[in-house]
């Protein structure tokens, strides 16, 4: 950005500029900082703060002030801080939008305050911050008590701040203090002459009412004091009304407007009272190369005899304490003000604006040779500092000035202005987690101001700060906005955006809900494996145990469809398939060990097709012959990850198929058509042998699928059994729970194969195979033995007895009863 843009935005605007302003454009829109109406400000500085107010009401994005939070977001999406100035700009847009929230909220006839403090604050904090990135200046070719005052606010930063919230309590009083009727002349007198009831009964003219006291004999503007005489009553009443109001014109900062009246009531002595602060300029002392055809001078050059007379004015106890106020605040007689200031922001302002005054005529006397006219001693006996100020708030006499102190969003602003940051996120941190205070809006305030600390370079403690963004994003959740909370949950750290984001993601079922979630994180560099994965474990550790699943009911419960549904988070990503093996390996490991075959099915088809063949980076290979590992060079992690995948496939399909050959077994035999006694007819003879016919074709028939299916599933059972290394046997796992989760996988499942086993070939006659799996069992080299309970192999070994039996029962002599030949 040019040098000369800068200095502009930083620049001092003149208070007779009222319709200057700057534009300068970014990649959102036209930022413009325009001089406020109300730029009549007392201060002494030439600068005013108004002049970076943007009184401009934008079009309303919403109709309510819900609008804010995605307005605020906006503003943020906007920018990428990389200077101060960026920074001024996002405050500005805050005030934008607040004022554009306040004017809809106005119309809906709903409360307003809270936001207008908000909005005070915004402001408070740019013209602050504009203080702050000012560089000091050095000026030359000083002539005047005014270029000592400008020098002196140019060259003290802090004493240029203490101007600049003046001017913000000015602003805000002006804002505030909307007394529309005091703008009729009525409210103060009937006719546009000074004291015309007083008038008219000197002139003895008929009124209706007469003074009830002692009346002065003149006129003149010191006439009350010298004669020790009032004025007439009704005048008496209408000049307190407009002594009120020029003060309040005054503490507004529309000194102007404050002559304006005193001149449209006949009181010009007063608006040329109101004058005498100014300090003199007389711009023909410099150089005639540096004068311009449009100067002029400037102010009082006795301003030190006004200053003494206006202290004995103000100090003047008989004298109204609304005029005394007002020339106290001008002569800086702060004990003359503070009688008739009540609120916290008026205190404020008293002892700020007296701050300055002390400040500037300390340094113009220092730096000046005229023999000035000696002050009180009281005006340079005020030392207070900013933080005494506060400290004196905090505890003033007036039970509403405590407590207006105490709260929160005035605490704010005191933290800034005593820069007292670390203490200010704090107790932030403390009212988001703790304090009633903390609404949603409230807590939207607090998150923008603790981004606005970050961006500035402040340091804080980012524990407090993450707690109160963390407190904003459990406000957003509910809104179900991916935008908004993946934004403000990547302003906090790693882990912290792991954990809350996969919270926010978790109660998503809809796919595009899914994929917009994901879509918003990957926006804000949220890390979205992490969190994917996180989700995943999250339902795992919430819905499965891993138990015997022998006496559970195999059932899929709507907690089972939730957590299969969940794995569909860690296959959105197809780098992300060593994880999807993993994660679904074990959700498919934990149904199994609870029976429940359908949801480890459904589990285990979330592998795609083309997983595997992405795991292997091997596009042709063939499913086969994965089980011939050594062939594929692949890490051990890898190998384990497959072969547990390739171990539960041999594991579902031979329970599928148990469970067909089981129907087909029990359900689909043929029905014997019912015998017919013997004297039945001739006809129903007929129509028996022929049922008869198609019996025995229909048993011919289930036999030989019964026989087929029955083939297939033992052939399926034993290539369990007898899995390449073993059924679930992996040496390379240095996982303990794993392995531990294999070995219970291992007791439950081997002893079940044998059952099934045992049973299809009972079914099928098959009594010699039935004996060997007794042999299956004592083998030393699988050890399967290892796997059975005493009750196990005792129901087993049961069952392996009774096909003995029908050995010995049967027809063929050759055998004996263990199933070997005679």
């Amino acid at each position: 950005m040019d040098n000369s843009i800068i200095e502009a935005i930083y620049a001092d605007f003149e208070s007779s500029q009222n319709e200057s302003q700057l534009d300068f454009t970014d990649d959102l829109t036209k930022s413009k900082f325009r001089k406020s109406q109300f730029n009549l400000s007392v201060s002494l500085t030439p600068g005013e703060l108004s002049a970076i107010f943007d009184t401009t009401v934008a079009q309303p994005k919403l109709n309510s002030e819900n609008g804010l939070y995605n307005q605020f977001l906006d503003v943020l999406q906007a920018f990428r801080i990389n200077s101060p100035l960026q920074l001024l700009e996002i405050l500005q847009y805050f005030i934008d939008n607040c004022l554009d929230t306040i004017s809809i909220l106005k119309d809906q006839n709903q409360r307003v305050d809270w936001l207008e403090q908000e909005l005070n604050t915004w402001r408070l904090l740019l013209t602050l911050f504009q203080v702050q990135h000012l560089e000091p200046e050095k000026v030359d070719n000083i002539v005047s008590e005014r270029d000592l005052a400008d020098a002196l606010f140019k060259e003290d930063q802090k004493l240029k701040g203490i101007q600049r919230i003046v001017d913000w309590l000015e602003h805000c009083a002006a804002e505030s203090m909307e007394n529309e009727f005091m703008k009729d002349a009525k409210h103060f007198s009937d006719e546009e002459v000074a004291w015309p009831n007083t008038l008219g009964q000197l002139l003895k003219k008929e009124l209706i009412y007469q003074s009830s006291g002692a009346m002065v004999t003149q006129l003149d503007p010191d006439a009350p004091t010298r004669q020790s005489r009032s004025i007439h009553d009704l005048d008496q009443v209408d000049d307190d009304r407009l002594l009120t109001q020029v003060f309040t014109e005054i503490r507004c900062g529309r000194l102007e407007k404050a002559e304006l009246l005193c001149c449209q009531y006949g009181q010009f002595w007063r608006s040329a009272i109101l004058e005498g602060w100014r300090l003199y300029h007389d711009p023909f002392y410099k150089p005639k190369e540096e004068q311009k055809p449009t100067d002029e001078v400037l102010g009082n050059p006795n301003r030190d005899v006004w200053k003494v007379c206006a202290w004995k004015i103000s100090s003047d106890h008989k004298t109204s304490p609304y005029w005394r106020a007002t020339i106290g605040i001008l002569c800086g007689n702060i004990e003359a003000v503070l009688p008739v200031c009540n609120r916290w922001e008026d205190i404020l302002w008293a002892h700020l604006h007296t701050i300055v005054n002390v400040a500037v005529e300390s340094h113009i006397q220092t730096h000046k040779s005229n023999n000035f006219i000696s002050l009180p001693e009281k005006y340079w006996e005020y030392k207070m500092t900013l933080d005494d100020i506060v400290a004196e708030l905090k505890s003033n006499p007036k039970l509403a000035v405590r407590q207006e102190a105490h709260k929160p969003k005035r605490q704010i602003q005191q933290y800034f202005m005593t820069n007292q940051f670390r203490e200010l996120v704090n107790i932030m941190a403390d009212w988001a987690e703790n304090s009633l205070e903390a609404d949603p809006q409230f807590l939207r305030f607090l998150a923008h101001l603790i981004l606005v600390i970050r961006w500035a370079g402040i340091e804080h403690d980012e524990l407090a700060a993450n707690l109160i963004i963390q407190k904003y994003i459990e406000v957003l959740i509910p809104m179900n906005d991916p935008i908004l909370v993946a934004y403000y949950t990547s302003q906090l750290e790693v882990t912290s955006q792991v954990t809350i984001y996969s919270k926010f993601l978790e109660k998503m079922v809809l796919s595009e809900q899914r994929t917009s979630g994901l879509m918003a994180a990957e926006k804000f560099s949220l890390p979205v494996e992490e969190i994917t994965k996180r989700i995943v474990e999250t339902y795992r550790n919430r819905f499965t145990n891993m138990t015997n699943g022998q006496d559970l009911f195999s059932e899929i419960t709507s907690d089972d469809y939730e957590l299969i549904s969940a794995l569909d988070w860690i296959i959105y990503y197809p780098h992300q398939v060593e994880e999807a093996f993993i994660q679904i390996n074990a959700v498919v490991r934990n149904f199994v060990a609870q029976g429940k075959i359908q949801a480890a099915r459904l589990a285990f088809n979330k592998v795609q097709k083309d997983s595997i063949n992405r795991i292997l980076n091997n596009a042709d290979i063939d499913l086969e012959k994965l089980l011939e590992m050594d062939m594929i060079s692949v890490s051990k992690k890898i190998q384990s990850l497959i072969l547990e995948y390739l171990a539960y496939k041999c594991y579902l399909d031979a329970e599928e198929g148990f469970a067909e050959w089981f129907h087909e077994y029990h359900q689909t035999k043929p029905i014997e058509p019912i015998k017919l006694h013997g004297n039945a007819d001739y006809a129903k003879k007929l129509i028996y042998d022929h049922n008869m016919e198609q019996y025995q074709t229909a048993l011919t028939n289930w036999k030989k699928i019964v026989s087929s299916s029955s083939q297939i599933v033992v052939e399926q059972l034993f290539n369990l059994l007898f899995f390449p290394n073993g059924w679930l046997v992996d040496h390379e796992n240095e996982d303990k729970n794993r392995h531990e989760h294999f070995e219970l996988l291992r007791t439950i499942c081997i002893p079940k194969i044998f059952m099934l086993l045992h049973t299809i070939l009972h079914s099928a006659e098959r009594y010699t195979e039935c004996l060997k799996l007794a042999s299956y069992i004592t083998d030393k080299t699988h050890k399967f033995y290892q796997l059975f309970s005493q009750a196990d192999l005792k129901k087993l070994l049961a069952k392996i007895a009774e096909s003995s039996v029908c050995i010995m029962e049967s027809h063929n002599q050759q055998l004996d009863p263990w199933g070997f030949e005679k």
